[in-house]
């Protein structure tokens, strides 16, 4: 009985540091996605040129705000990426009012990330997503070396591909259905790929210790 007590308690006061994990969770989810909104908005309402300006002004509150709130909620290198090719892109969109670049900003992001882990992978031979996943939780450091490598290779290929797909989508169909594709598709696939990574990597983990 006082085991069974004991076990309650320990439950119990574990759900403040849960509650806090989840509100940390979606603070920070809100932070990586909230332009997204005002981007649509613009764009239904006015059209893509004066939606570019929208977003040129979310990323900036977007990284000002992550600055400003510090800690885990500071901007990661990618968002800084992506935050600076929105506005590389999107000036270049907006003076010379052609969309082509804004199309172009995905393609070059993902091709980028792709480009980065074969450098990490062939000069310094370092698990690029696996030094993602360990950061953030413990359990992963006992992800298997080549499982390590493989989900660098698998993130390669994946992103390289995203590029073409976007890119193909923006020349092939409508400005709106790219957009939508854009804002739905991509990041469908994206998480749908992650979610997919994931269980192969939890699996690969309860592989290795059953060896």
């Amino acid at each position: 009985m006082p085991e069974e007590i004991e076990h309650r308690r320990i439950i119990v006061s574990a759900f403040p540091a849960r509650r806090a994990r989840y509100h940390s969770a979606a603070v920070q989810v809100f932070l990586d996605f909230f332009f997204l909104v005002p981007f649509l908005a613009a764009y239904i309402l006015w059209g893509l040129i004066p939606a570019v300006w929208v977003l040129m002004g979310a990323v900036i509150v977007q990284v000002a705000a992550q600055w400003l709130l510090g800690g885990r909620y500071k901007p990661k290198p990618i968002t800084l990426a992506s935050a600076g090719l929105v506005l590389v892109f999107g000036t270049l969109t907006v003076v010379l009012k052609d969309p082509v670049f804004i199309k172009w900003k995905p393609t070059v992001l993902y091709w980028a990330m792709s480009v980065a882990l074969v450098g990490a992978r062939l000069w310094k031979r370092k698990g690029v997503i696996h030094a993602i996943l360990k950061s953030q939780a413990e359990g992963f450091a006992a992800v298997p070396a080549r499982t390590a490598s493989a989900l660098d290779w698998a993130w390669l290929m994946f992103l390289a591909l995203m590029g073409v797909l976007n890119i193909w989508v923006a020349y092939t169909f409508s400005e709106a259905t790219w957009v939508y594709f854009k804002l739905f598709g991509l990041t469908a696939l994206t998480l749908v790929f992650g979610l997919l990574q994931g269980f192969w990597v939890v699996r690969s983990l309860k592989t290795a210790e059953g060896e």
